[in-house]
């Protein structure tokens, strides 16, 4: 029977719907009901399908024979692991679960990871050697030698520590006034390998010739420090060679791997740094005896040879009076040469010098002058006696070409008539119609033939020709 209106009574024995949910109101009330029950939890598991991104965010599965689970771990954490993670490492992880609703999918959210078991630290140890080795820090041919004498070692340890007490005992028992600089550190703990790195650092920049990183012995954990791979950098990359004397002659650290020298203890390493001086002022006493009786030997002997050489030279007083007298025959010799010379240069120069006031530049000028003013007066006799004569000859020929001359003729109203460049003396000789041009006594006319005649009127009347 069905249900009425409201107010009226039902079927009591109806069957109830239930109530339908969305996903994203299932995934909702999923998530309010397991993150919070699972906001830290330490799951172990074997490390599978890795993937890393660009971003450095890390995405894998941790599973077991039973099951697997998607993990993520945030770039930011990543870049504090001290280990590589690597598909089939068996690792503890501590982390929380979400959900992430529009895949539905929920993973754990990685905050810390370890190496599980007791070779956690091994494995540790191991990647970083060998990213150590790939940059090459631990190439033995990069390893330098110590200075046999250092200007100013530096001390990078504890300054309450057994080993720094050690080490300077026996450096200052073996070099009393060799220069310390301490840079105290903390040495074991939390943030110790930070604190050494930084300690050489400040050594380097003060100028020390050699720096030791030191402290006493103990367990694994206490000597964790010098395993980090910062601090086996910051040695690597000094410029001045390291000593490292970390703990007992049995314990060995990434440090003793990247230093240039490896000391077994503090005390060894006070021993490698700095000779004894007492040994060192004995060898200089020893060395300069030798020195001395070396020097006065090889005097005794030199002088010994210089007695012989003596010997065998001749005797120099009777030598350098052979050659003074050979100096001066050759003297006496040059001198009467150089005479004979010059004398012969002198009669030389005799010769030049008449044929110089034979050919005297003043004389050859005053012969011309006379030479010139007696030529003037030739020629004044001449132009006395010729040109009269020869001024009326030119006179008579002027006067028989007076008639001949065209500017004359012109003045008179005579003219010249041009064809071209051609004079025209005949009538006929042109075409009616013609350019001429006629020369008169000023200036010139551009005229044209009318008319012409045979030439059998010399002087004809004009007439208009006929039109």
């Amino acid at each position: 029977m069905a249900a009425g209106r409201p107010g009226e009574t039902g079927d009591l024995f109806a069957k109830v719907r239930p109530r339908v949910l969305g996903v994203g109101e299932l995934t909702r009330l999923l998530r309010a009901q397991v993150e919070p029950r699972f906001r830290d939890v330490w799951v172990a598991g074997e490390v599978a399908s890795l993937r890393r991104q660009s971003s450095g965010h890390l995405y894998f599965a941790l599973k077991d024979e039973e099951a697997s689970i998607s993990c993520v771990l945030w770039a930011s954490k990543a870049r504090r692991l001290r280990f590589a993670l690597e598909d089939g490492l068996e690792v503890i992880l501590r982390g929380f679960i979400e959900i992430y609703p529009p895949h539905g999918k929920y993973q754990l959210s990685a905050q810390e990871v370890e190496p599980r078991g007791a070779g956690a630290m091994a494995l540790e140890l191991r990647q970083v050697k060998e990213r150590l080795q790939k940059d090459g820090l631990l190439d033995p041919a990069r390893k330098r030698k110590l200075a046999y004498i250092p200007r100013r070692v530096g001390v990078a340890t504890s300054p309450t520590g057994a080993a720094l007490r050690d080490f300077l005992r026996v450096l200052h028992g073996r070099y009393p006034n060799m220069p310390v600089l301490i840079a105290p550190c903390r040495v074991q703990g939390e943030g110790a390998s930070a604190l050494v790195a930084s300690a050489v650092r400040a050594l380097c920049r003060a100028g020390c010739d050699v720096v030791v990183v030191t402290r006493g012995g103990g367990s694994q954990d206490d000597l964790a420090a010098f395993n980090d791979e910062r601090l086996a950098r910051t040695i690597g990359a000094c410029p001045v060679p390291v000593v490292s004397a970390v703990g007992h002659e049995v314990d060995f650290t990434v440090a003793d791997l990247v230093a240039d020298v490896r000391a077994a203890t503090p005390t060894h390493a006070a021993q490698l740094v700095a000779p004894v001086k007492e040994e060192l002022e004995g060898r200089l006493r020893t060395l300069r005896k030798r020195l001395d009786r070396g020097v006065r030997e090889a005097v005794s002997s030199r002088r010994g040879e210089v007695r012989a050489l003596r010997a065998e030279l001749p005797n120099l007083v009777h030598l350098l009076s052979q050659k003074r007298h050979r100096l001066e025959d050759l003297a006496r010799k040059g001198e009467v040469a150089m005479r004979g010379r010059l004398d012969e240069r002198r009669a030389v120069l005799a010769s030049y010098r008449g044929r110089l006031c034979r050919a005297e530049p003043r004389a050859r000028v005053r012969a011309l002058t006379r030479r010139a003013e007696e030529a003037a007066r030739r020629l004044g006799r001449w132009q006395a006696a010729t040109f009269p004569v020869e001024r009326l000859r030119l006179e008579r020929l002027r006067a028989r070409l007076e008639p001949a001359n065209v500017a004359r003729l012109l003045k008179r109203g005579f003219a010249l008539v041009l064809d071209g460049s051609h004079l025209v003396t005949r009538s006929v000789a042109v075409e009616v119609g013609s350019a001429l041009r006629a020369r008169l006594a000023e200036g010139w006319l551009e005229v044209r033939v009318i008319g012409r005649d045979e030439g059998q009127d010399p002087l004809p009347g004009w007439r208009r020709p006929p039109g």
